[in-house]
């Protein structure tokens, strides 16, 4: 037993000190396993594991022992990293899709017309709820209260049934394996760039990259009145140093540079800097090739953000962002199929060898694996505990890069608003309508009012 716990421990304490800015005495190695690939190392068909996540637990833990990791690489399913069919299903979405092989995919969809501009400008989440998410999830339609309310409770209770039911798998092997517990419980969210939740479910990559010509100016309002939306759905209800709020940044590489610094950035701006101001950590991935804006970066996003790169130089990368940034991502997943253990070690090595020196690297893939097919398992494990060996500091303790909020933002409600809308709760209405209300319950509604919302964000990402 207390070898076990000085394995937690040190596991622990190597993540605390790198998101405390301290070199660790190793870097950890930290796979994740794509459901795909877990039901196909157990022999499962690429469906019916999706309506079951259960059936995933002794596969699970027959990968776990044979790849090294010091944190958990089975996450419970949620709504956005996992996409359960069923919810999907049961909303008549048209936003993801499972295709003839199992997997869930979002084709191009289009969830506002371009004349709709000022009806989104002006009716904010109200607009959302009422015409957007319809729309992408036709049995949501306005139509039919009573069927709406129905497939609302049920997939709230199917996605809250897939994760539930999971969680003693989970918890299992993280005892099971003495991984790192994680960051504290909710700590952790996502959200989106406000342009990017315009492209993304409501006028689709097309669309906004049509819009960017013909129509810059309602673009730019548009993302200013979703900017109080996306930020308050990635604030987590218990922010740390080592948890964050996840932002993928679609658009960014297929617009014009002077696109994205006039239309993209100084919405995305505000959010990432009042993010910084509560203690949260931005952990934006830089989606495909992000060269050719190194130096908007650096000006312009706050320090201590972790940044996951897809492609480009690993060293230009290192060399102008690493002081200021956490930084991971860049090593080809292609290599888990294509290399052998000998030749992954090389490539690993000669990688870490740019990434390691002065700190503050995160070792992780360009991309996260789809299917068993994107990795040999062999190969894999071979890397891992290379890895492990080799990503070690001999001035553990040392200081390194810069800390988040290092520029002292403060929370600024004339930045960003907080969000209104007639179908979200409001203390004074009910207090003037309840008057016997004790103020303690004002905390309890708020906290079910802000679910609701975060719900219906969800449905659009």
């Amino acid at each position: 037993m207390p070898e076990e716990k000085n394995l937690v421990q040190e596991r622990s304490q190597i993540y605390s000190d790198f998101y405390n800015n301290k070199l660790p005495k190793r870097l950890p190695v930290a796979p994740a396993f794509p459901n795909s690939m877990i039901a196909e190392y157990g022999g499962l068909d690429p469906v019916s594991y999706q309506y079951d996540f259960t059936l995933l637990a002794k596969s699970a833990e027959d990968l776990c022992k044979v790849i090294y990791s010091d944190a958990c690489p089975v996450a419970p399913p949620n709504i956005v990293g996992t996409r359960p069919p069923s919810i999907y299903e049961l909303f008549g979405s048209q936003s993801f899709v499972m295709s003839r092989s199992g997997q869930v995919q979002h084709p191009e969809v289009v969830g506002m017309f371009p004349e709709e501009y000022p009806q989104l400008i002006e009716g904010g989440f109200d607009f959302l709820v009422e015409t957007v998410i319809p729309r992408q999830h036709k049995n949501l339609s306005l139509d039919d209260s009573i069927k709406r309310s129905t497939v609302l409770e049920m997939g709230k209770t199917s996605l809250s049934n897939n994760t539930l039911d999971f969680m003693p798998i989970y918890m299992n092997l993280v005892q099971k394996f003495e991984y790192y517990p994680g960051s504290p419980f909710g700590s952790f969210s996502g959200a989106e760039a406000p342009l990017d939740f315009v492209a993304d479910q409501l006028r689709s990559f097309s669309g906004m990259s049509i819009d960017l010509r013909r129509n810059k100016s309602l673009v730019k309002e548009a993302c200013e009145v979703v900017l109080p939306l996306v930020y308050k759905w990635g604030i987590p209800a218990n922010p740390h140093p080592e948890g964050s709020v996840f932002l993928p940044l679609h658009m960014p590489t297929f617009m014009r540079e002077k696109d994205f610094i006039e239309v993209y950035m100084p919405t995305f701006k505000k959010q990432l800097q009042q993010y910084a101001a509560l203690g949260i950590r931005p952990q934006i991935f830089c989606e495909d090739n992000w060269m050719r804006y190194l130096d908007i970066i650096y000006d312009e996003f706050p320090a201590g953000s972790m940044l996951l790169f897809e492609y480009g130089d690993p060293k230009t990368i290192k060399d102008k962002l690493g002081k200021k940034f956490m930084l991971s991502g860049l090593f080809p997943i292609s290599s888990l199929r294509t290399d052998t253990p000998a030749q992954i070690i090389d490539r690993a090595k000669k990688f870490l060898d740019i990434m390691m020196p002065g700190g503050g690297y995160l070792f992780s893939f360009d991309k996260n694996p789809l299917a068993a097919k994107d990795a040999n398992i062999e190969t894999w494990a071979a890397l891992n505990e290379f890895l492990r060996d080799y990503m070690v500091y001999d001035n553990p303790g040392e200081s390194f890069g810069t800390p988040l909020n290092s520029e002292g933002f403060v929370r600024d409600y004339n930045v960003i608003p907080e969000v209104e809308s007639k179908y979200l709760f409001n203390w004074e209405d009910h207090k003037a309508k309840y008057p016997h209300t004790p103020d303690l319950a004002k905390a309890k509604f708020e906290k079910m009012s802000n679910d609701i919302f975060l719900s219906y964000m969800n449905l659009l990402i």
